[in-house]
């Protein structure tokens, strides 16, 4: 979604953003600079988004050990199945 910026600074919500997240005038939001860009969230409403460290590709290695205990567990059960 590509938002402009106002000779003003100011940046208009489109109105299913706002809908979603049950925003109204006056709103407050919580800013945060991320990785070079911005992050808008409702204040107090949501937790703070901690971002997930992911190993890079590559350096985790599967061993035969882990193979075979991956074959013994069997299928993975998924919640519907309990």
């Amino acid at each position: 979604m590509v938002l402009t910026l106002s000779s003003k600074g100011q940046v208009v919500l489109p109105a299913p953003v706002r809908r979603k997240l049950r925003l109204r005038a006056r709103s407050k939001l919580e800013l945060e600079l991320r990785d070079g860009g911005v992050f808008l969230r409702p204040a107090g409403k949501l937790p703070p988004f901690e971002p997930i460290e992911y190993p890079p590709p590559g350096s985790l290695k599967v061993n035969k050990r882990m193979l075979e205990l991956d074959r013994l567990a069997g299928p993975d059960i998924g919640p519907d199945e309990l």
